[in-house]
């Protein structure tokens, strides 16, 4: 009796609660066995996805980092030799600019030594030219002035004329 009572005061039958309980564990096993195994492996799988994908973008990342790095240093070495390079250049540019100079003194040096011997070498002659004129005005005006010596007024007279020859 104390069955029916306490299951009388439920209002329970207790077949019917057998039977409820029985289409129970059906259904949960149905759902057990073609829903939540299933959807608990897909889960499963899609978390190894999602798990790898992080795991390959930390890898791939990583390899970035170390990429720009190793681009950073390549830089570096490319801008170090660039400056090695521009400061040979400009020193190889200072080189031939002090030889042009030097070339270019030695050349106006030469150029005038040879105006100066040409400028020499003229003197000389018109020198000489002088001198042989001027011997050859002194022998005219000895000449005339022993020809022609007279008296004082036409000595005078011949020096002017021998003036106005030169």
């Amino acid at each position: 009796m104390e069955n029916q009572s306490v299951t009388a005061l439920l209002g329970l039958d207790w077949k019917l609660f057998l039977a409820q309980l029985f289409n129970f564990v059906i259904v949960l096993f149905v759902l057990w066995r073609w829903v939540f195994k299933p959807l608990g492996k897909k889960l499963e799988e899609r978390t190894s996805k999602i798990e790898l994908s992080i795991k390959h973008s930390e890898e791939v990342e990583q390899k970035l980092k170390e990429a720009e790095k190793y681009r950073q240093a390549e830089m570096e070495k490319v801008r170090a030799e660039a400056n090695t390079a521009i400061a040979q250049a400009q020193k190889n540019a200072e080189l031939v600019k002090q030889q042009i100079l030097a070339e270019a003194k030695v050349s106006s040096d030469k150029m005038l030594e040879q105006a100066k011997k040409e400028i020499e070498g003229e003197k000389s002659r018109a020198m000489a030219d002088i001198r042989t004129e001027a011997a050859n005005l002194i022998v005219s005006a000895t000449e005339k002035i022993l020809r022609e010596k007279l008296d004082p007024k036409r000595d005078e007279q011949l020096i002017k004329e021998s003036l106005k020859d030169i």
